[in-house]
């Protein structure tokens, strides 16, 4: 194969991968809505996001194992 060719599908393989590089470091993040609830142990006020409903978790305060609650619909 002639070496210009092979170096030019290079050239693209490897500005196409800092094209795709420099986009997703520049979009903006996703914005997720912080929850609230109560440990049961302390009572220490604690912030969790939507996707963490459900899953395990410790209280940073007491240490408490504890499993955060189903976010509910807020009704104004």
């Amino acid at each position: 194969m002639d070496t210009t060719l092979v170096l030019l599908a290079l050239g693209a393989v490897l500005a196409t991968a800092a094209g795709v590089w420099v986009y997703l470091r520049l979009r903006k993040p996703k914005e997720e809505p912080f929850y609230h609830f109560r440990c049961p142990g302390c009572k220490r006020r604690l912030r969790y996001r939507a996707r963490q409903a459900g899953h395990a978790g410790e209280c940073s305060n007491c240490g408490r194992a504890l499993t955060f609650p189903p976010v509910t619909a807020s009704i104004d």
